[in-house]
């Protein structure tokens, strides 16, 4: 676990919400670092030196209250800290909660002395004094004459000893308010008008204690403008070699406040950052229940015991207490990351200092910032050169017909590299002609030691064909215990013709989608690897020339069947496989030889129960026919004789019969004894 540098530190022990105290001079907190994080927020720390007990201010935006509050840490390293104080959501809504008048009212004197009707005033005008409760306050319309408009002024009645006696507001010389405590009131009310002017800003104000001179920081996290990283990558004319990388952080200084001689660092990372309106009053919604009458009865609604509630809930907050004091905050790890390095300053290069962490890589800049509020800065964060090689990247639904140019690029700056958008520079210095721009490209995260493709044209001068083609064969079989067990290949082949530049040769790397369930068999050599839904392979094109790749993945499906079930149609697709075996291919004819024999019998047997159906039909239509005709006539004899001849039919085709059944008995019982004894693995 990393050891703070700064000593002892603590949290602000108390955050009271209400008015400054009147005391001692407060010192001003000067902002000396800040730290801006791709989370969307900012590190702002400030110090100042103090000698002794002091109070110290911290000016804040109001919308960035409650992030202060949230995270707001201060270190005294000799001294102690005391509490923190600001006004709270609404102070002048709370201060003249009470007071008989409001804010509105004094907006004029007419409006606060219609506010303070009743009240004893003491009035001075023309040289006469009077004092009585006042009556009203009537506004009137006087006329300028002569066409020249007319104007208002208010006429004040007032109760007096001897009577009621008005006096024009706008002509009297002095109104004093007699009562001392109302005076007071009124006075108090301007008074905090005044402190509270700014109505989005919050004043807060800490006390720390000790003694010598000694120099307090304070620091809080609250929203920034997101950091932007930008690259400028100058590529050799040559398809490998060294390229020169730059790159910068665009910022802005929205906090309000200038930035002046200011420790600047920016971090890259995705830290969990979280909103909080703690400055916001919260009131519990309490239940209301009916007044109680004669009679009536309310009883409590149960919700159970929990059993050892009081040890349990003293067990987890002790847990919940070492799991905070384990795991410092995250303005604690911002702010202890922005600490300077004690001792002195050696040289510095003009570019920000890496710093990789677990999280995020923090850029620090080596020489102190200045930076008006509403302004931009962009200052360098990377400068160095890396490895790189010039490629074309296909990708069937990017473009169907041509590849992007693109540049495989090696991290080997010894940090990472924020996520920016890269614009690309080609340097042709042998040539003697001077950079030009090529083309823009987005570049992801790229982590120390990995590599990335990033694309910043079309290279219209190679052309990509696709052709798809899929089958299914038979990859192998096994029997065992009378079950044929198939194991079948589904294949996918994608064919890429690849026509190339005419004037130079061209690497390409292709981006083949992945199906789940399918691995890639060919080709197997040149595969760079894999993405998410994507495998690369690299395929090296000559100038002028057109080559062809194919791309197979295939998916293996395993089929399982009972053989004595198997049809003869099924049995003739495996048999067209030229995968099999000599011996499995010789079993399974043998098995054919079987089921044809088997089929013969049985179609026998069937054509045999056909005819005798046939002769039973015959037979009950000559007995109706033979009971229709006269006895002893012609057409009653042979009647008779028909149905005799029908009856011997009958008799030979029943043994018939019996003897075809023994006969598919015996097929069955030979083909499933030679099933049996199969055993092919």
């Amino acid at each position: 676990m990393r050891k703070s540098r700064i000593g002892a530190a603590w949290a602000l022990g108390l955050i009271a919400t209400s008015f400054v105290a009147e005391g001692a001079s407060a010192e001003e907190l000067a902002l000396r670092r800040v730290m801006l994080s791709t989370g969307g927020v900012g590190y702002f720390e400030h110090e100042a030196r103090v000698t002794g007990n002091a109070e110290l201010t911290l000016d804040v935006r109001l919308d960035q209250v409650s992030d202060v509050l949230k995270s707001l840490l201060a270190v005294d390293e000799q001294g102690r800290l005391g509490q923190a104080s600001l006004p709270g959501r609404a102070p002048l809504s709370e201060f003249f909660r009470d007071l008989p008048f409001s804010q509105e009212d004094l907006s004029s004197t007419a409006s606060l002395l219609r506010a303070l009707r009743g009240q004893m005033l003491r009035v001075s005008a023309h040289g006469a004094t009077m004092e009585g409760r006042l009556v009203a306050v009537t506004e009137e319309k006087v006329s300028l004459g002569e066409g020249q408009g007319t104007i208002v002024r208010h006429r004040l009645s007032l109760l007096t000893a001897t009577g009621m006696r008005q006096v024009v507001l706008e002509q009297a010389d002095q109104i004093e308010i007699v009562d001392a405590r109302l005076r007071a009131q009124v006075e108090g009310a301007l008074a905090a008008i005044a402190e509270h002017a700014a109505q989005d800003r919050r004043t807060i104000s800490i006390d720390v204690a000790g003694q010598g001179e000694r120099v307090v920081r304070v620091g809080y996290v609250v929203a920034a403008p997101l950091w932007k990283a930008t690259y400028r990558l100058v590529v050799p004319e040559a398809e490998e070699g060294e390229a020169r990388i730059e790159g910068w952080a665009l910022l802005e200084n929205m906090s309000g406040q200038d930035w002046n001689d200011v420790e600047l660092s920016v971090a890259s990372g995705n830290p969990v950052t979280l909103r909080q309106a703690i400055y916001e009053a919260y009131f519990v919604n309490r239940p209301e229940v009916p007044v109680e009458v004669l009679g009536r009865r309310l009883p409590p609604v149960d919700v159970g015991v929990v059993p050892d509630a009081e040890e349990k809930s003293e067990e987890d907050a002790r847990r919940v207490m070492r799991g905070y004091m384990a795991a410092p905050s995250a303005a604690d790890s911002v702010m202890l990351e922005a600490q300077p390095v004690g001792g002195a300053m050696a040289e510095v290069p003009s570019i920000a200092t890496p710093a990789e962490g677990a999280t995020q890589v923090v850029f620090r800049f080596p020489e102190p910032v200045d930076l008006a509020r509403g302004q931009s800065l962009l200052v360098p964060i990377v400068s160095d050169t890396i490895p790189v090689e010039r490629v074309s990247w296909y990708r069937h639904d990017v473009d169907a017909r041509n590849p992007l140019a693109s540049v495989r690029l090696v991290n080997e700056s010894g940090t990472g590299l924020p996520p920016g958008v890269l614009a690309i520079y080609e340097d042709a210095e042998e040539a003697g002609e001077p950079l030009s721009f090529v083309g823009d490209a987005r570049l992801g995260a790229l982590p120390e030691g990995e590599d990335r493709l990033v694309s910043y044209a079309v290279d219209l001068d190679v052309r990509v064909d696709r052709e798809e083609k899929f089958a299914q064969f038979v990859a192998g079989a096994r029997i065992a215990r009378g079950v044929l067990e198939v194991r079948r290949v589904e294949r996918r082949t994608t064919t890429y013709e690849i026509k190339g530049a005419t004037d130079e040769p061209r690497v390409l790397v292709v981006e083949h989608p992945r199906i789940p369930g399918f691995t890639l068999t060919s080709p197997t050599e040149g595969v760079l690897g894999t993405t998410e839904t994507h495998v690369r392979i690299r395929r090296e094109v000559p100038a002028g020339q057109t080559v062809a790749m194919d791309v197979v993945l295939e998916r293996p499906i395993e089929q399982s069947i009972v053989i004595g079930s198997i049809t003869p149609q099924e049995l003739g697709v495996v048999l067209s496989s030229t995968e099999l075996s000599a011996n499995m291919r010789s079993a399974l004819e043998q098995v054919a030889e079987l089921q044809k024999t088997l089929a013969s019998r049985e179609q026998a047997l069937a054509l045999l129960r056909s005819e005798r159906q046939r002769l039973v039909s015959d037979q009950d239509r000559l007995r109706r026919n033979l009971a229709a005709s006269p006895q002893g006539s012609e057409l009653h004899t042979r009647y008779l004789t028909a149905l005799a001849a029908t009856e011997d039919r009958i008799g030979e085709i029943d043994r018939s019969i019996d003897a075809a059944e023994a006969a598919v008995r015996v097929a069955k019982e030979e083909l499933a004894d030679y099933i049996g004894s199969l055993t092919i693995l």
